[in-house]
């Protein structure tokens, strides 16, 4: 039994590492796209239509490098080790805590990419449809948050 509890430390350690890389990754992919798009308007370069859209293209990358390393740092606490002094909202004690946290940010990254979608809107794309689905899927994942919660209340009070 006590084999068990390193083989999870350790296939966490290393789930945790490779997220962490990874959120590094798009990190610096996101500054280097945004230094394209900073020297392309201090240059007059672009439309207003693609700074918006550029920017909010950056903005994504950098909150979905911001959700990887939310996830490797809850795989680690969940897995490996509990983080002494994180902030409250970053400590995750179970899987749903982890989950919780992370549809939030998808929330957020959905509704930011649909901004994007309709500040560049050319007429074209069919951005009713984008918009609807974009709404049933955070209108989805809002139920699932909010049952979580009322299921736990539930159990707490019982």
């Amino acid at each position: 039994m006590k084999a068990m509890k390193y083989v999870f430390r350790g296939v966490g350690l290393v789930s945790s590492l490779s997220l962490f890389i990874l959120a590094l990754a798009v990190m610096v992919y996101a500054f280097v796209e945004g230094a394209y798009v900073i020297n392309n308007i201090f240059n007059f370069s672009t439309s207003e239509a693609n700074v918006i859209f550029e920017a909010m293209s950056i903005l994504d990358l950098i909150l979905l490098s911001f959700s990887i390393f939310i996830t490797s740092i809850g795989i680690f606490e969940l897995f490996v080790y509990s983080i002494p002094d994180l902030p409250d909202w970053l400590q995750i004690e179970n899987l749903d805590a982890l989950k919780a946290v992370l549809i939030k940010v998808i929330v957020v990254v959905m509704g930011i990419s649909f901004m994007g979608h309709t500040v560049t809107w050319d007429g074209q794309e069919q951005l009713l449809g984008y918009g609807i689905a974009n709404g049933i899927v955070i209108l989805a994942l809002s139920y699932f948050l909010n049952s979580k919660k009322t299921h736990k209340n539930q159990s707490v009070t019982s």
